[in-house]
């Protein structure tokens, strides 16, 4: 029997203690004293065999071994090879978690599920909650809550919730030509990452892989005597990781890092750790990340909300008549009028639905239209670009893309105006139309419509057969790669490679970003219809919570016609999108001079919105901060349906601001001088918004 094996720093001790079947793995907070993991560690693999499943529930010829800063585990797990690389690092207060995989084997090893992580004891045989761990509670990050949740859903859980409610885990569209998104019941909860939440103090378990599809999981584990609750390691969501179908002979897997830190504070400062992680990661936010305001002309261009009474209508072919040069005109001049910057052009400025042909017989040579909007009316052009999976399904603009793009069933059979995303076909002919947009002058391309297809088993491809999840998310990201190879300039939005166009973000929020030639931002989780009930549903509280555990840049635009005379849509999207999109007239025109107003204060403190760095008093107070102008914008919303006082505070220790400036004090704004904290107070009306200012200035 192996002899215990501790290792520690100023945050944790870890000890790993043999055990007549398995290895017991505890982490103890050494700040708070209190152990965070004590019970038997998961090691589970399953494994297909022509009887049904064959499960491997510890490791055999387990060994550990100490070097330096790093404790290491390994042994077999049926017939796998696993490394557990633990890290403690003397001079961060701070755990770092590796798995890697490796087939020693001279035949392919196929994985159905896999678990492993650490395990906390926290209920006995009969359910009833361990007294030490009915305080704080479990609370994912960044979000607690998804646009996809139910209203009265947060991902914020005692100990006897997890105990008594199932998980969910989400699904993604299944077959070609389709899309749907949704969830199923499960045994665990997965997210990006979960803080512990405990007196005062995060326990924060924060993930991140780039090299497959991974998720932060919490599990509850049932024993003859006990239930224990699982995190950290690795659990298989939704078969996901693919690359755990086929682990070829010789070959490793690394499934990237975990992260263990304890803050002090709540949600918020654990949503910074996270943060802080990925931004470490490589994905911060370009210091010089300016995108264009934008005017879509979706809202009031009547081409996309056309309706045919006619039951037997046939495909909509009104772009001529409809989505016309003179109405772009018109929509261009209200850009102009609301301070915008580029002019977005959704469906109907390319021949067919998902083309990427100009549509010239009714708008003329893009050249001319790409100058005469910068000339005439100083703005840009921006292009939405339905992806393949979209294509296919709406049919209109299949026959413009090669037959060899379709796709092919397990069976062999062509599946018929299928385009797959993933063919070497369709990703050569979609860069070099791409590719002439932005050699005209577009500077921003939106990737929507590129949701996972199902599965392709088509060789001629030149992709992987079986085409996985896996793949189709790295299928848009060689397009891009493609783009910004040649046009490094260009913004690329990316909608999520897997749900693409819905409330649902199947990926990790960093997934992909930052990488070579990726996107630049991620999308507003299709918040962009109703955003008034938007807000007042909760489904756009994701925005807030993506940019507390994030710096990575959000895009959307939103229907200026659902808001009201406090411009509270406008105020609270500008708020929490980096890039910001605005569109529609609103019928009351005290509103829409209310809304020019407001556009012109945001256009003065844009700079905050786009490149502050985003803190949040709590979801009614947002605060944006310029380091370089030792500076701050406070954005405060009243999201109820009586009037409120609003109030909150902030320290400058916290923003990273310096105490020895003189700061202008907006009403209802106060400092604490012995704190350095800044406190702000306002009563408001039912569903508004307030803007404030607080500049600083130096002594002599």
């Amino acid at each position: 029997m192996l002899p215990s094996v501790t290792l520690e720093n100023d945050a944790y001790r870890l000890a790993v203690i043999q055990q007549k079947q398995g290895l017991c793995l505890q982490i103890l907070d050494r700040a708070m004293d209190s152990p965070l993991a004590d019970d038997t560690a998961i090691y589970r693999a399953t494994f297909p065999d022509p009887s049904g499943s064959l499960v491997a529930r510890w490791l055999t010829d387990a060994r550990v071994q100490v070097s330096g800063d790093s404790l290491e585990i390994g042994g077999r797990l049926g017939t796998l090879t696993v490394r557990h690389v633990l890290r403690l690092p003397y001079a961060e207060p701070a755990m770092e978690e590796r798995l890697y995989l490796a087939n020693e084997t001279v035949e392919t090893v196929t994985l159905e599920d896999l678990q492993i992580g650490f395990q906390r004891r926290v209920a006995d045989g009969v359910g009833t909650v361990l007294p030490d761990c009915s305080r704080g509670r479990w609370a994912a990050l960044p979000f607690r809550h998804r646009a996809t949740h139910p209203d009265d859903l947060d991902a914020d859980f005692a100990v006897a919730d997890l105990v008594e409610r199932p998980g969910r885990e989400r699904r993604a569209t299944d077959r070609p030509k389709r899309f749907a998104h949704g969830h199923l019941p499960s045994m665990q909860w997965a997210s990006e990452g979960w803080a512990w939440l405990y007196e005062g103090r995060a326990f924060c378990i924060m993930s991140f892989c780039q090299q497959a599809i991974t998720f932060s999981t919490l599990g509850v584990q049932p024993h003859d005597d006990h239930l224990g609750l699982r995190f950290g390691g690795l659990s298989m969501v939704d078969g996901e990781p693919a690359s755990l179908h086929a682990i070829k002979p010789g070959q490793q897997l690394s499934l990237g890092v975990t992260r263990y830190e304890t803050v002090a504070g709540g949600v918020e400062q654990a949503c910074y750790a996270l943060r802080r992680f990925y931004d470490a990661h490589g994905c911060a936010l370009p210091p010089d990340y300016d995108p264009p305001v934008h005017w879509n002309e979706l809202y009031d261009n009547p081409e996309w909300h056309l309706v045919c009474p006619d039951p037997d209508h046939g495909p909509q072919m009104t772009r001529p008549q409809a989505y016309t040069l003179s109405r772009l005109e018109e929509e261009a001049r209200k850009a102009s009028d609301y301070g915008c910057q580029a002019l977005y052009l959704d469906p109907g400025w390319d021949t067919d639905f998902g083309t990427f042909l100009w549509g010239e017989d009714w708008l003329g040579p893009e050249d001319v239209f790409v100058d005469r909007m910068r000339e005439t009316y100083g703005l840009g052009v921006s292009l939405h670009c339905p992806l393949a999976t979209w294509t296919a399904m709406d049919g209109r603009g299949v026959p413009s893309w090669p037959r060899a793009t379709w796709q092919m069933d397990r069976e062999g059979n062509i599946i018929e105006g299928a385009l797959c995303l993933g063919s070497r076909q369709y990703l050569d002919a979609a860069y070099e139309r791409l590719a002439l947009h932005c050699e005209r002058g577009v500077r921003f391309l939106m990737f929507d419509g590129n949701w996972w297809n199902g599965g392709c088993w088509n060789s001629d491809h030149d992709h992987p057969v079986p085409y996985t999840k896996a793949d189709h998310a790295r299928a848009n990201l060689e397009l891009a790669r493609r783009v910004h190879e040649r046009f490094p300039d260009v913004l690329i939005e990316m909608h999520d490679t897997i749900s693409g166009g819905s409330l649902q973000r199947y990926t990790p929020v960093y997934y992909q970003y930052g990488l070579p030639g990726a996107h630049d931002e991620n999308w507003g989780v299709e918040l962009m219809w109703r955003p008034m009930d938007d807000l007042r549903s909760g489904r756009a509280r994701t925005l807030y919570l993506h940019n507390l555990g994030s710096s990575i840049p959000v895009y959307l635009h939103v229907d200026l016609r659902d808001d009201n005379i406090h411009c509270l849509v406008l105020w609270w999207y500008a708020s929490t999108c980096r890039h910001l999109g605005i569109g529609g007239t609103h019928a009351d025109p005290m509103v829409a001079q209310a809304q020019r107003l407001a556009m012109g204060r945001y256009r003065q403190l844009e700079a905050y919105y786009k490149r502050g760095v985003f803190y949040g008093m709590h979801e009614g107070a947002h605060v944006h901060v310029l380091l370089e102008r030792c500076a701050f914008v406070i954005n405060l919303f009243n999201l109820s349906d009586s009037e409120q006082t609003v109030e909150g505070s902030i320290s400058l220790d916290e923003m990273g601001l310096p105490r020895d400036r003189w700061y202008a004090t907006p009403q209802g704004g106060s400092f604490d001088a012995a704190s350095g904290r800044f406190a702000i107070r306002r009563l408001m009306p039912p569903w508004s918004a307030a803007v404030l200012e607080v500049e600083s200035f130096g002594t002599n």
